[in-house]
């Protein structure tokens, strides 16, 4: 047992791992005391996708995937026409990555039929953030890491 603990935590130190933190706020699991805490271990934090793994408190296995991207921004210098034929008529709109965060979204399926659907910024370049999840039994998460 011990081997194959060494083994998980070894090839999730490859991977690149980071755990995140889900508190409930609202909801049925609210009412449990004490509260409990999810605790997701996610990999691929170096790169911009990844697989994450969880257990609910009554056992059932959860693990999904997210995903990450550098923000745009668009910029264009009148009404909404200009960015619906702006380039047939020739003028530009400018589009580019605004510097420090970035926005991901995750969705996770459990063994007892819970989904989760998250949402997420991260620091560009970090794998810090804070996030809002809710899940298909009305719960609602604060969720940090």
């Amino acid at each position: 047992m011990f081997k194959q603990f060494l083994y998980v935590s070894l090839l999730g130190l490859a991977a690149c791992s980071t755990t995140a933190n889900l508190y409930p706020i609202s909801g049925p699991m609210t009412r449990q005391v004490p509260v409990p805490t999810l605790v997701a271990t996610v990999d691929g934090i170096a790169g911009n996708t990844g697989n994450f793994n969880f257990a609910m408190p009554n056992g059932a296995a959860c693990s999904g995937k997210w995903s990450s991207v550098a923000p745009q921004f668009a910029s264009v210098t009148s009404s909404n026409l200009f960015s619906q034929y702006g380039s047939i008529a020739g003028y530009s709109t400018t589009v580019g990555n605004v510097p420090s965060v970035n926005k991901g979204q995750a969705f996770a399926n459990c063994t007892d039929n819970t989904r989760f659907d998250i949402e997420f910024f991260t620091g560009s370049g970090t794998a810090n953030g804070y996030g809002i999840a809710e899940d298909t039994n009305g719960n609602v998460y604060k969720m940090l890491f």
